[in-house]
């Protein structure tokens, strides 16, 4: 049994990611994981941005320390295995809540660097050469994270629900896999 954390962004109900996020949820409990999510993009008004404090130049610090990420999603995503970034393609990069939340991983570098497997799912209404430069930040992001990206679904022709159907059964199948 491995424990998972999934992240999502979107605010959309029900949306293209949201459907990408409910499969591998759904596979990966099956597979008799525990799972753990955090829709980012429904519950903005539970947590606070990165702001720079004024009298220490540089040094980020939360604005609302005692919110939903620190109380609920870090100590979920400390313990972890294995975390599932869910975005829908926004201008080319991911959502603001999912990117809220990732920049939130700042104050925990080094408890979280290393020893985390990673899967992304992205829907968007692009082409795959529109998502060129958000799969570049997710393979960035990973390998400062030190994870290892174990698997991704990319839905770039989520407008057509025939295709995001059968992104929707990899996401549920790729889920199942993982122990």
């Amino acid at each position: 049994m491995m424990k998972i954390v999934v992240l999502t962004g979107s605010p959309h109900h029900p949306g293209t990611s949201e459907q990408l996020a409910d499969a591998f949820v759904k596979g990966a409990t099956e597979a008799g994981n525990e799972v753990y999510r955090f829709d980012a993009g429904r519950r903005t008004d539970e947590f606070s941005m990165i702001k720079l404090e004024d009298n220490h130049p540089g040094q980020e610090v939360a604005i609302e320390p005692n919110d939903v990420i620190t109380n609920e999603v870090m100590p979920k995503l400390l313990a972890a295995d294995m975390v599932v970034l869910v975005s829908s393609l926004y201008y080319y990069g991911i959502n603001a809540a999912l990117k809220a939340v990732i920049d939130r991983f700042y104050s925990y570098n080094h408890e979280l660097h290393g020893g985390k497997k990673a899967i992304t799912l992205v829907s968007g209404y692009g082409q795959a050469d529109a998502f060129a430069s958000l799969n570049l930040y997710f393979k960035q992001l990973l390998e400062y994270m030190r994870w290892d990206k174990v698997g991704e679904v990319l839905a770039a022709d989520s407008w057509n629900n025939q295709k995001l159907a059968k992104h929707v059964e990899e996401a549920y199948q790729l889920g199942k896999t993982v122990k």
